[in-house]
C-alpha cells in the first residue's frame, strides 16, 4: 500500500508510470494547496451579462472599469464614455488615475469616475498682420499657441507663424487664434529676432494684439516641441514617472515605444523619447529594476538606458501580467507561465499546453494563499508538444 503525503502539482511531460507518486497527470477543477493537499476549486456566480471586451481593476480593488458594447463603464454599469473603436483596450494606473487607450480612443479616469482627455488636439497656427516699411529696421516676430485643458494641463504648441515687423509699425494683429471646446488658448510671442517664446495672453478670443513692448510678455514657452499621444499606439504602462506606449510598425517589423515627459503624462517628444524593439509588442509591465517588454517573438527588459533580451520566445495578446507584493511580475508566454525579475520559466519543464491566441492572467488571493491564474482563449500549438 502506498500513501501520498503531498501532491506536487501537474505534469504531463513525463511518463505517468515513471514520474512517481504525488504528480498529477490531470488536475481538472482542483487546487493544489501550499501544503500539497488537493481541494475542490471554488465555483462562480454570474454578476453581469454583456459583451465584455476589456476589464481593469485598480490596485486597491475599489474601482473596476470595463469595455462593454463599445462603451466604457464602471462596476455599476454607468457609462463613462462611448468609444469609436472596437480594438482591445489597454490600461495603466498612476496617482489614483486610470489611463486607457486602444490606439484610437484614449482618456484618463479620475477617482470620481469623471473622464478627461489624455490625447489633445494640436493647435493650428494663427495669422499675423503687421506693416513692414522697406526703409525701416525690420525684425522677425514669431507667434505660436498652446491650449490649457480644463484640468490645468498645458499642451504642446502648434506651428509658429512669422512676419517681419519694426516697433515703428505699431501693434501687431494676431487673428485666427485657435480655439477648442473646454480649453483656453495661450498665445506666445518671440519678438525682435528672439528664439524665446514668451506668454502674451490666455484667451478664448479669436483675435488679440501685441504692442511690441517685451516687458508686456510673461513666462517662457516650455512645451514648444512636444506632441500628444500618437494615434496607433496601443499597449501602455506607467513606469518610473513616465507612461510608455507601444506603436507597432508592421512594414518595418518593429515597434516604437514612446515615453512621456517625466510627470507630464500627456506630453511626448516624438523626436527623441522612444526606444525601438523588433517584433510586435504585446506586453508592457513594470518592475522596480526594469520595464518588461514582451513581443510576439522575444522578451526584453529596459532599465531606462539599455535594452536587454531575457527570453528568445515571446508572448501572446491579452492582459496576462500581474505583480506580486514583492515586485515580482508573473505573465503568460508562448511557453507557459514566467516570472521576472530575474527571469524564470515556471512551467515549461512540467507541462505541455497550447499557448492560446489570447490570454488573461492575475494573482488570486483567497483562503490565505496566492495563486497566479491564467485564462486562455483556445488555440495555437505547444512548443514542447507530446
Amino acid at each position: 500500500m502506498y500513501t501520498i503525503r503531498q501532491f506536487k502539482g501537474l505534469t504531463n511531460t513525463a511518463d505517468p508510470l515513471r514520474k512517481g507518486l504525488g504528480w498529477l497527470s490531470v488536475a481538472d477543477n482542483v487546487n493544489v494547496t501550499n501544503t500539497g493537499a488537493l481541494s475542490k476549486r471554488d465555483g462562480y456566480t454570474k454578476v453581469r451579462s454583456g459583451n465584455f471586451a476589456s476589464v481593469f481593476t485598480t490596485f486597491d480593488f475599489r474601482r473596476m472599469y470595463a469595455v462593454v458594447d463599445n462603451q466604457l463603464v464602471n462596476f455599476d454599469g454607468t457609462v463613462l464614455a462611448t468609444l469609436a473603436s472596437t480594438a482591445p483596450m489597454y490600461w495603466t494606473e498612476l496617482n489614483d488615475q486610470v489611463f486607457f487607450n486602444n490606439g484610437v480612443d484614449s482618456g484618463i479616469i479620475r477617482q470620481d469616475d469623471s473622464v478627461i482627455p489624455w490625447r489633445w488636439e494640436v493647435p493650428t497656427a494663427p495669422l499675423l498682420s503687421c506693416k513692414s516699411d522697406e526703409g525701416s529696421p525690420n525684425a522677425l516676430l514669431q507667434v505660436r499657441c498652446t491650449y490649457t485643458l480644463a484640468d490645468g494641463r498645458e499642451t504642446g504648441a502648434g506651428e509658429a507663424v512669422a512676419a517681419y515687423w519694426s516697433s515703428s509699425d505699431g501693434v501687431v494683429s494676431i487673428t485666427s487664434v485657435p480655439n477648442v471646446q473646454n480649453c483656453v488658448t495661450n498665445v506666445y510671442v518671440a519678438a525682435a529676432n528672439s528664439s524665446v517664446f514668451q506668454h502674451l495672453c490666455t484667451t478664448r478670443a479669436s483675435a488679440v494684439t501685441y504692442d511690441g513692448n517685451p516687458d508686456h510678455l510673461g513666462r517662457e514657452l516650455l512645451t514648444a516641441f512636444l506632441d500628444p499621444l500618437p494615434f496607433g499606439a496601443d499597449v501602455i504602462c506607467a513606469w518610473k514617472g513616465r507612461i510608455y506606449a507601444a506603436h507597432h510598425m508592421p512594414v518595418e517589423g518593429q515597434t516604437a515605444i514612446w515615453f512621456s515627459e517625466p510627470l507630464g503624462f500627456h506630453l511626448f517628444n516624438l523626436n527623441s523619447n522612444f526606444i525601438m524593439v523588433p517584433g510586435h509588442v504585446r506586453l508592457l509591465s513594470k518592475h522596480e529594476d526594469g520595464l518588461l517588454i514582451g513581443t510576439d517573438e522575444r522578451v526584453f527588459t529596459y532599465d531606462g538606458t539599455s535594452l536587454k533580451q531575457i527570453a528568445d520566445y515571446g508572448v501572446i495578446p491579452g492582459r496576462h501580467d500581474d505583480r506580486d507584493d514583492d515586485g515580482t511580475v508573473y505573465f503568460w508566454t508562448t511557453r507557459g507561465v514566467c516570472s521576472a525579475l530575474p527571469f524564470m520559466n515556471l512551467t515549461e519543464k512540467q507541462i505541455s499546453v497550447a499557448p492560446g491566441v489570447r490570454a488573461g492572467g492575475c494573482i488570486v488571493k483567497t483562503g490565505g494563499q496566492k495563486r497566479f491564474l491564467s485564462v486562455l482563449q483556445r488555440g495555437g500549438s505547444p512548443f514542447n508538444a507530446l
